[in-house]
């Protein structure tokens, strides 16, 4: 008797289940030693080579930004002049600080004069295009202001010295301020004859100076030497 000979597809089947199995075996002995785990329970490592291509996967880091939370500015007071020659308060917002730093940004931007919309309030300036302000110190209440650099007619000065001395005192803990000139005392106008003083000056001096409605800032217990302060009034 003649055995039937398999048809070309059974055939087919045959080899590729044999194949298959082949690979399963093949994968499976691999896998076993990818995972380290040899007969003798020793951990043992597979060089990369020989583990399966797709079996390696390298993790990928997550980028992860790194935001600060954001700083918000303060509200600091300079003092502008508006058409009848009275002194306005403007608030400006300043990043926080210690008095000191606080005090210099208010005066940086005193000395830069008005913006454009402040000028289309009809605000303006009585100090000098060239006013540089330099805080030296402040201790006990008083501020120690450099003043260099600043020549408005002499009708605008004794208001100049006013935005100054207005914009000091609107800073907590500052009280009066006392100009100088190369560390040495300078005289500046006073606010009602313009008299020239030496003398510190606070402001309830400029109170006859002030737009109507306005009152000036009113004094604080001095803080303590190099306590921060970057609140303002």
């Amino acid at each position: 008797m003649t055995t039937p000979r398999p048809a070309g597809g059974e055939r087919v089947c045959r080899v590729r289940a044999r194949h298959t199995l082949a690979v399963v075996a093949v994968a499976a002995a691999l896998g076993l030693g990818a995972c380290g785990l040899p007969e003798d329970g020793s951990a043992t490592t597979v060089p990369p080579q020989d583990v399966p291509y797709g079996l390696l996967v390298t993790p990928t880091a997550t980028p992860t930004t790194e935001t600060s939370p954001a700083v918000a500015a303060r509200l600091g007071t300079i003092y502008l002049v508006d058409a009848q020659q009275r002194l306005v308060p403007v608030p400006v917002p300043v990043p926080p600080a210690e008095r000191v730093p606080f005090l210099q940004t208010l005066l940086n931007r005193l000395a830069v004069g008005p913006s454009e919309r402040e000028r289309a309030r009809g605000l303006l300036t009585d100090l000098g295009p060239g006013a540089s302000l330099s805080v030296q110190s402040i201790s006990g209440g008083t501020a120690r202001i450099e003043l260099r650099s600043t020549d408005p007619s002499p009708g605008k000065l004794p208001v100049a010295i006013g935005q100054v001395v207005l914009t000091a005192t609107a800073v907590q803990g500052v009280d009066r301020v006392l100009f100088t000139l190369d560390g040495a005392p300078l005289s500046v106008p006073g606010p009602a004859a313009g008299d020239l003083t030496d003398a510190a000056l606070t402001a309830s001096d400029y109170r006859a100076e002030l737009a109507a409605g306005v009152r000036p800032p009113p004094p604080t217990p001095p803080l303590p030497d190099g306590s921060p302060d970057p609140t303002g009034r």
